[in-house]
């Protein structure tokens, strides 16, 4: 068993860790930051160092991006998707139905957006995000065809 945690858009200094590591300390148990990315590659390379230091095992977002450098690639948006986006952030509930209605995106542009979507996360078409990785303390691969 392994207790986790997640941080986001906090400092990258032992005192952010610290309650989680005084948790581990009392209770003899092993911790995870089983989520964690969203900033700069600054940030997440000294809050690397600072989970290494502490024996603290980690994840970060690996691949999520729409033309984001926080994840460990990005790809472009595909078209209509600024259409889907509105659609989902679209207040409503069951009595809004007919609005919700109107607000959504012809189905031909919702195929189109979602065809998009899935050809342009094909790793070929995505562009690796070096710092990002490097960041975190990885080896920067070499992609055929670069």
């Amino acid at each position: 068993m392994v207790y986790t945690f997640h941080k986001y858009w906090t400092d990258s200094t032992e005192a952010v860790i610290r309650p989680y590591l005084d948790f581990r300390d009392r209770y003899r148990v092993p911790i995870w930051l089983g989520e964690s990315g969203e900033n700069t590659d600054g940030w997440i390379r000294e809050f690397v160092k600072v989970l290494e230091k502490n024996e603290v095992g980690w994840a970060f977002w690996p691949y999520k991006k729409i033309n984001g450098t926080s994840s460990f690639v990005s790809w472009a948006k595909p078209p209509y998707w600024d259409e889907i986006m509105a659609y989902a952030r679209t207040p409503g509930n069951l009595g809004d139905t007919e609005r919700r209605i109107a607000a959504r995106p012809s189905v031909e542009h919702a195929r189109a957006a979602f065809a998009g979507l899935l050809e342009a996360i094909e790793l070929r078409h995505c562009t690796t995000n070096t710092g990002y990785l490097q960041a975190l303390g990885l080896t920067v691969p070499e992609r055929q065809g670069e």
